[in-house]
């Protein structure tokens, strides 16, 4: 599978960029995958900033689309990774994952994607957003690889 990473801003604190460092390059030993930035749209009107944000991380997308918001499917690691094995089975070679600002994902977003996953029931900061996701990835990925799993 090969994952294409959307985010609205870029990573400011260098812990949050140390972390995505470690499992970008964990990742990169099963997977291909890019990590691409938008800018943030300033706006005094909330509605206005998500759909700015939401046309720029559209714009970028490539296969199989997936926001990421508090509000959609939870799973557990090992159900991720199925899940991901499925949407392969079903033709799926490629993933964009889309990371929204401080706004979140306005609704003419969600509504052109194909999926939405939560990361958490909790409000994440998007940088930290980024490092769980990029986690996942690759325990999703090492899981698919058969590699032992310390929840089963």
């Amino acid at each position: 599978m090969r994952y294409r990473i959307i985010a609205i801003g870029q990573l400011k604190r260098g812990f949050y960029q140390e972390g995505c460092d470690f499992y970008q390059k964990r990742l990169g030993n099963y997977a291909k995958f890019e990590v691409l930035e938008r800018k943030e749209a300033h706006h005094s009107d909330a509605n206005k900033v998500q759909t700015l944000e939401g046309e720029a991380l559209l714009s970028l997308v490539q296969g199989y689309t997936i926001a990421l918001d508090e509000r959609g499917k939870r799973f557990k690691s090992r159900e991720l990774a199925d899940r991901v094995s499925q949407l392969e089975q079903q033709g799926i070679s490629q993933i964009s994952l889309l990371i929204g600002g401080a706004e979140g994902h306005g609704p003419a977003l969600k509504e052109r994607c194909d999926d939405l996953w939560s990361l958490s029931d909790l409000t994440l900061a998007h940088e930290l957003a980024r490092l769980m996701l990029l986690e996942q990835l690759y325990r999703i990925e090492s899981i698919r690889a058969g590699h032992p799993y310390h929840r089963d």
